[in-house]
C-alpha cells in the first residue's frame, strides 16, 4: 500500500510540529529573497551612493571604496534575516495560540497534513508517492496504520477578514520541503476554499511573495486571481518585497452561487 496524507481539522497536541513546520517553511525562503533583493536595482544604487560619499567627501582610496560592496550585501543579508526571525517569532506566537485565535468559532479553522508512514522509511519522501485524502475519506476507506508512523507534514488557515465585506483569509499554508510537489498544498487549498463556501464567505484572499512563485502559481491555476501588488516592508523602507494578494470570488453573483470549481467533487482530486 502506498503511504497516505490526511488533511485533518488541527488537535491538542499539533501545536510543537506546526511550529517547526512553520518556522522552517519562512526561513526557507530567507535565502531566495536575499538574493532577489541583492540584485535589485535599489542595492546596485545604494553601493555607488556610500562608494561616492566615501570617495569624494572622505577622499579614500578607489579600491578602498569597492569595499563597501560587501559591506552592503552584508547589510542586507542582516536585514533580512533580522526580518525574516520577527516574522518567525510572531507566527510562533499565533500557534501557540491555535485554540483561541482559529478553532474559538464556526467561521475559522486550521488543517493539518499527516503523513502516515512505516516504522522504518527505507526510501527519501521526495521519492515516494503519497495518497492524499480528506479526513472523511480516510474514514471510510477503513485503511489499517496501526504499523505506521505519523507525522505533521503541511498546515493551513482560514479565519473571517475584517477588512474584506464577508470575506475570509488563508493563512499559514506550508508543506515540508521533502513532501512539496504531490498534491498535498493544493488538498489544503481546497480543503479551506471548501470550508469558506460552507461558511457563506463571497470571497477568499491570500498573499504570497514575489519568491514563492510555486505556491501562487497554484492558486492561480485554481481560479484565484491577482487582487493587488504592494510592498511590504522588511528592515523599515529600505528592504522590501512584492506582494501579491490573490482571491477567490465565490459569490460574485448572489448569494446561491456555489463555484464550479470547488464543488464537493473537487475535494477528490
Amino acid at each position: 500500500m502506498s503511504h497516505i496524507v490526511v488533511i485533518r481539522s488541527y488537535k491538542p497536541g499539533d501545536e510543537i510540529n506546526c511550529k517547526e513546520l512553520i518556522k522552517a517553511g519562512i526561513m526557507s525562503s530567507l535565502n531566495t529573497t536575499f538574493f532577489g533583493i541583492v540584485f535589485k536595482e535599489l542595492t546596485f544604487q545604494l553601493m555607488i551612493l556610500f562608494a561616492a560619499i566615501m570617495f569624494i567627501f572622505f577622499g579614500l582610496p578607489l579600491t578602498v571604496c569597492v569595499l563597501v560592496i560587501p559591506l552592503v550585501i552584508f547589510l542586507v543579508y542582516v536585514g533580512t534575516y533580522i526580518g525574516f526571525t520577527a516574522k518567525a517569532m510572531e507566527v510562533n506566537e499565533e500557534i501557540s495560540n491555535i485554540p483561541r485565535v482559529y478553532m474559538s468559532n464556526a467561521f475559522s479553522c486550521f488543517w493539518v497534513a499527516e503523513a502516515f508512514e512505516s516504522y522504518i522509511m527505507t526510501h527519501n519522501p521526495k521519492n515516494t508517492h503519497y495518497t492524499v485524502m480528506t479526513e472523511q475519506q480516510f474514514r471510510d476507506s477503513n485503511i489499517d496504520i496501526s504499523s505506521q508512523v505519523k507525522r505533521i507534514v503541511g498546515t493551513v488557515a482560514l479565519c473571517k477578514s475584517y477588512r474584506l465585506d464577508k470575506g475570509a483569509w488563508i493563512k499559514r499554508l506550508y508543506v515540508h520541503q521533502q513532501y512539496k510537489r504531490k498534491g498535498i498544498a493544493s488538498c489544503l487549498i481546497n480543503v479551506a476554499v471548501q470550508f469558506a463556501i460552507d461558511q457563506g464567505y463571497s470571497c477568499t484572499n491570500l498573499v504570497s511573495s514575489e519568491y514563492t512563485e510555486g505556491g501562487r502559481e497554484l492558486c492561480l491555476k485554481k481560479g484565484f486571481e491577482l487582487q493587488q501588488i504592494y510592498h511590504k516592508p522588511i528592515l523599515g523602507s529600505l528592504i522590501t518585497i512584492l506582494m501579491c494578494e490573490l482571491t477567490y470570488q465565490i459569490k460574485p453573483g448572489g448569494d446561491d452561487y456555489v463555484p464550479a470549481a470547488y464543488s464537493k467533487s473537487m475535494l477528490n482530486q
